[in-house]
């Protein structure tokens, strides 16, 4: 079913797949109660990768993240894609948790993957930068360090300090 309504920003950004019984790859998610749901998963775009990373070995929390849910007006007609939330997923039946996890993997997984090698690289490459630039300032700040300490000591008053019984 084409719709007429422009897509909210948000389902424009990301890419995916729509679980909306369009064809047998793709039926409706189902709940433990039987109602049908459409439901897109999401292709995360690059500055989310790292979420993917977090939430890869805790599988509602990709589902969570990744799924959004259609509304639709009285007359069908697409209005926005809302995230899911806890309560949403906890009570899809079990062969539509994997269906989406399958295409939250699917979709993100390797890509996720990609990135964190690529932060890994980059760490790296960071790495003998920051060492060599702490090397270089560990003196200077040392010196700082030491010249507020002794100004500290110069303005302290010499007498003995005082006790109450």
């Amino acid at each position: 079913m084409t719709t007429t309504t422009p897509a909210a920003k948000t389902a424009m950004i990301f890419a995916g797949e729509t679980f909306d019984g369009s064809d047998a790859q793709h039926p409706k998610a189902s709940d433990v109660e039987g109602n049908l749901h459409e439901v897109r998963v999401r292709a995360l775009p690059a500055r989310h990768l790292g979420e993917v990373l977090k939430a890869c070995t805790d599988e509602a929390a990709m589902l969570e993240l990744v799924c959004v849910l259609a509304v639709r007006d009285d007359k069908g007609e697409l209005i926005d894609w809302l995230k899911v939330d806890a309560s949403f997923v906890d009570n899809l039946d079990d062969a539509s948790h994997v269906m989406l996890l399958e295409a939250a993997q699917r979709l993100n997984f390797s890509r996720a993957a990609s990135w964190g090698e690529r932060q890994i690289a980059a760490k790296q490459f960071q790495a003998p930068l920051l060492l060599k630039a702490d090397e270089m300032l560990s003196p200077i700040v040392e010196r700082m360090a030491g010249l507020l300490i002794s100004s500290l000591k110069l303005s302290a008053s010499p007498g003995a300090p005082s006790t109450k019984s």
